[in-house]
This record gives C-alpha cells, structure tokens and sequence, in this order.
C-alpha cells in the first residue's frame, strides 16, 4: 500500500494498526488517514492505562534482566 500514510509522522501507528488488524483477520483498509488521528489517541491511552496498572507496576519493578555474555571474538564468514 504505497503513499498510505500522507501525514508522514504517524508510521508506527500505521504499523501497530496493521499488525493488529492482521491478527485479528481485519481488512488492512480499515486503517486510513481519516482515522489514524483517533488510532494515535487510542496508542497513547492504552500505553497510559498500562503505565499506570498497578499489575504491570509490581511486575515491572520485579523485573530481573536476563544475564548476558559477550563474546570478544566475533567470527566474521
């Protein structure tokens, strides 16, 4: 869908948009200029809502980062 996004700054909400109408089987048309402002509002309050989940909260501040190992020697093929 080329020169779908006239806007030029809304690409990740296209992107978030597309990903979920393509789980959920939707037809990718759906998600247009018309309606991309309301779809970044909606983005921004579902990341708002989880920012302040008090689940998400203890499960954040819980969060043990995996350990890493970093191996000098890179093999180049």
């Amino acid at each position: 869908m080329p020169f779908l996004n006239k806007t030029s700054s809304d690409c990740g909400v296209y992107a978030l948009k597309h990903i979920k109408c393509h789980l959920l089987g939707m037809d990718l048309s759906l998600v247009n200029d018309d309606n991309i402002r309301k779809a970044r509002l909606m983005v921004a309050y579902d990341l708002w809502e989880a920012d302040n989940d008090p689940v998400i909260i203890l499960r954040m501040s819980q969060f043990i980062p995996p350990k890493t190992t970093i191996d000098p020697e890179v093999t180049i093929f």
